[in-house]
């Protein structure tokens, strides 16, 4: 079986996170969501893993994954959905089964089921219990087999969202290729399922019972990192000089705690500084990152920040590569805020 991640995207919602870079990058608790991506496919049996990319997210997906083991990357030179990002690894995928998957989800279930739900069907759709389904494409589920897929419904026929993982035979294909676009000019994958099913196909749906986002919003990340960071396993590989360390903490190589106090769970990444702070629960500190002087809680740093003697609690903040968050200078408070930033002050 293939495995494929669609990863073309750079995540609009997710702005400005992403907007230097794809939202499949981002680190949550210390591990790229590309990243986990892979190791869910490898996991579930995939183990030959294309990755669907464009022209200007292909480089940085390519750094992430160094170390992930091989991975073909594959280019989709127009953003028309991800229908058509499947057909652009239709070589790729070489005839096989394939395991397909949404590359800025994140899933804390095993999609092994997945895969064994495809021995007795044409198709596979993983879908969710949510609160908010009118928020999501809800898939209609009757004795285990989709019987249709509603995308953002006023009014809901149940609660099933469609997450990010399918699995399919190659017969699919056609019908991906037959499609015709969307209102929103693209070619949508799920709606080759519908197609399949009014041919006479079988769509089977695996429900999960974990974890699942698909880090759309700045609060999706957030409430994903908090998730990931209560799963880590304590580790303390760094310096630790006058600090004090309580619940689930790690400390990566490199990195120094400096007359500090850090309250898991909590991931302080490589050569990360904290110096004269109070750190967590709830946080993760980013490579190279500096922290001094500071009180934070719930919150992302990420790689190369630096966080300087702010004059209140940073609570639920997402501070991105290379941001600099300091106190007011002598001439007053300065902000610098770019495209699609949020202050709240």
């Amino acid at each position: 079986m293939k495995g494929l991640i669609l990863a073309a995207g750079r995540g609009s919602r997710l702005l400005p996170v992403s907007a230097t870079r794809p939202k499949h990058t981002v680190n949550v608790a210390g591990v790229p969501i590309i990243v986990r991506a892979v190791r869910a496919l490898r996991e579930a049996g995939a183990e030959d893993i294309g990755i669907v990319t464009s022209s200007s997210s292909e480089t940085e997906l390519r750094d992430v994954t160094l170390g992930s083991g091989h991975l073909t990357f594959i280019r989709q030179p127009e953003a028309l959905g991800t229908g058509h990002a499947v057909l652009c690894a239709r070589e790729f995928l070489e005839g096989q089964d394939t395991l397909l998957y949404l590359g800025d989800n994140l899933f804390e279930d095993s999609l092994r089921p997945v895969r064994a739900a495809l021995r007795e069907a044409d198709a596979v759709i993983g879908v969710k219990q949510v609160p908010d389904p009118q928020l999501f494409g809800v898939a209609v589920v009757e004795g285990g087999l989709l019987r249709g897929l509603v995308e953002k419904p006023s009014q809901p026929a149940g609660n099933l969202a469609a997450c990010g993982v399918f699995a399919f035979r190659p017969g699919v294909l056609d019908a991906v290729a037959a499609l015709e676009p969307s209102v929103r000019g693209e070619i949508e994958f799920p709606q080759a399922l519908l197609s399949v099913i009014a041919a006479g196909g079988r769509v089977r749906a695996v429900e999960f019972g974990g974890f699942w986002s698909d880090a759309g919003t700045p609060g999706d990340l957030l409430r994903a990192n908090a998730h990931y960071l209560s799963q880590l396993t304590p580790c303390m590989d760094g310096t630790l000089e006058n600090s004090e360390l309580s619940g689930l903490v790690v400390v990566e190589p490199g990195a120094r705690v400096q007359n500090s106090r850090v309250t898991g769970p909590v991931w302080i990444g490589p050569h990360a500084v904290l110096r004269d702070s109070e750190v967590g629960p709830y946080t993760s500190v980013g490579r190279h990152a500096l922290l001094s002087h500071t009180r934070i809680q719930g919150s992302m740093v990420d790689d190369f920040a630096r966080v300087h003697a702010p004059t209140r609690l940073l609570e639920r903040s997402i501070i991105g590569r290379h941001a600099v968050v300091g106190a007011p200078s002598d001439v007053g408070l300065q902000l610098v805020i770019g495209d699609r930033s949020v202050a709240r002050l």
